[in-house]
């Protein structure tokens, strides 16, 4: 009933709405074992199925290091990994040491960027970002890359916004950077901020 009420729910930012539903399903998985393993004919496959299940997740967990926060399992192979991941279960801004490493080992001090917490990370790293979400009537200055959260990428964290005093629609806003999703970017770190690069 618990499943059934979060699918049907408008709330869609992550899965912290449903972590009290795990303690059932652990509960239910492990007696799923147990029954498998209890069970003469049932035993070797439900101890092959397990230890193929625990084998893939120490294999996996050992892949994602250390990008654990935006990790993804095969299932999800059809989509880039910013179609589904939005807001904090992908971006704290934990990957900004990567961007700016990244940045300053291509002699780039300044990075045009659309990131959740990099604007007031990414200095103390010796790189200034540039508020891609600033005014429309600011002029930033050009940079050689620009970096885009996969929260902005989707679209599901840009702001409301007015573009030449006219307002977005709710189908511009969230594909307010549908141009760079069209693009393969030059690089991606931790699996949460993507680099394009903009002039040579």
């Amino acid at each position: 009933l618990y499943t059934a009420f979060v699918l049907m729910s408008r709330i869609d930012i992550g899965i912290r709405y449903y972590l009290p539903a795990f303690p059932f399903l652990f509960i239910l998985g492990g007696a799923l074992l147990d029954y498998l393993l209890s069970s003469r004919r049932a035993r070797r496959a439900g101890a092959a199925a397990a230890f193929v299940l625990l084998a893939w997740v120490g294999v996996e967990a050992l892949r994602a290091y250390p990008d654990q926060m935006s990790y993804m399992n095969q299932l999800a192979w059809s989509r880039p990994h910013w179609h589904y991941l939005s807001d904090s279960n992908v971006e704290w801004g934990d990957d900004m040491r990567g961007l700016a490493e990244y940045l300053k080992a291509r002699g780039e001090t300044r990075v045009r960027a659309a990131t959740l917490g990099g604007y007031a990370t990414l200095k103390h790293y010796g790189v200034e970002s540039l508020d891609l979400m600033a005014p429309t009537d600011v002029r930033l200055p050009e940079t050689r890359y620009v970096a885009i959260g996969a929260s902005f990428l989707n679209g599901s964290t840009v702001p409301a916004r007015e573009i030449r005093g006219r307002k977005l629609t709710e189908e511009e806003r969230v594909n307010l950077f549908d141009d760079y999703r069209r693009r393969a970017p030059e690089a991606v770190i931790g699996g949460s901020i993507y680099i394009f690069r903009e002039h040579e």
